[in-house]
């Protein structure tokens, strides 16, 4: 049953170790520099991806005999406790012994020297015990851990609604209102043109007579043709009409 027991526990060490050289190979790719092809960083974390879950799965397999030696190594912990605690005391009693003159200096090298040792024997197979079980634990924790949910990751985060653009408020009596008050007074800018001018399509829905003469009211006064009173230049000579 202790060889049993010990194979186990070389197993699952084992497994421990490759688990922790897997994850820490790993790190090291995500963290590495661009230093090869994609394809190839890509085909080497596939492979210690694999061997890292075969190793999980192996794992898993001795979670029994983990739960198991977890209850042997806690009886053997106190066990262990006690005896340290019993060399503690021998070592004092040794040493009170020696001050009070019941060992020469050849004795008490001799007694003081088995005291410790008794000791530190006691402390050495504490602390591997201490480790065995911090191991095993480990390992019924990484049992124990469930993954995530696959709904859960793979639902796409939800979509942010675009704001709509506010409108600018149109205020239409507002606006009739100010086209009744050019009328009545025309800006600086409408008088001069500099600001507005002949909207052709407006003028094109205008009913009129199509064979009405159109009348030149403006005359040239370097040459004397009459131009249309909508005209900035004279048709004949090109003089600037609003300049005469």
């Amino acid at each position: 049953m202790a060889k049993a027991s010990s194979k186990s526990a070389a197993a699952i060490e084992r497994l421990l170790e490759e688990r922790r050289q897997y994850e820490a190979w790993l790190a090291r790719i995500n963290a590495s520099p661009d230093s090869a092809p994609e394809h190839v960083r890509t085909r080497v974390k596939a492979d210690y991806e694999a061997r890292l879950k075969a190793v999980l799965d192996e794992l898993k397999s001795h979670a029994e005999a983990a739960r198991q030696l977890i209850a042997q190594r806690k009886e053997t912990l106190t066990e262990l406790q006690k005896k340290e605690k019993l060399a503690a005391e021998r070592l004092a009693e040794m040493e009170l012994r020696h001050e009070v003159g019941e060992y020469d200096e050849g004795q008490w090298a001799q007694v003081h020297k088995d005291a410790l040792a008794d000791l530190g024997a006691v402390r050495d197979e504490l602390m591997d015990l201490e480790r065995d079980l911090t191991r095993l634990h480990e390992l019924d924790e990484l049992v124990k851990a469930k993954p995530a949910a696959a709904s859960r990751s793979a639902a796409p985060p939800p979509a942010e609604k675009t704001p709509e653009r506010r409108k600018t408020p149109f205020d239409e009596l507002a606006f009739l209102k100010t086209v009744g008050d050019e009328d009545k007074s025309p800006s600086p800018g409408r008088a001069s043109g500099a600001q507005y001018q002949i909207d052709e399509e407006a003028t094109l829905d205008l009913p009129a007579d199509a064979n009405a003469p159109v009348e030149k009211t403006l005359k040239c006064r370097a040459c004397g043709t009459m131009n249309l009173s909508t005209e900035w230049y004279c048709e004949n000579c090109g003089g600037e009409l609003a300049a005469m």
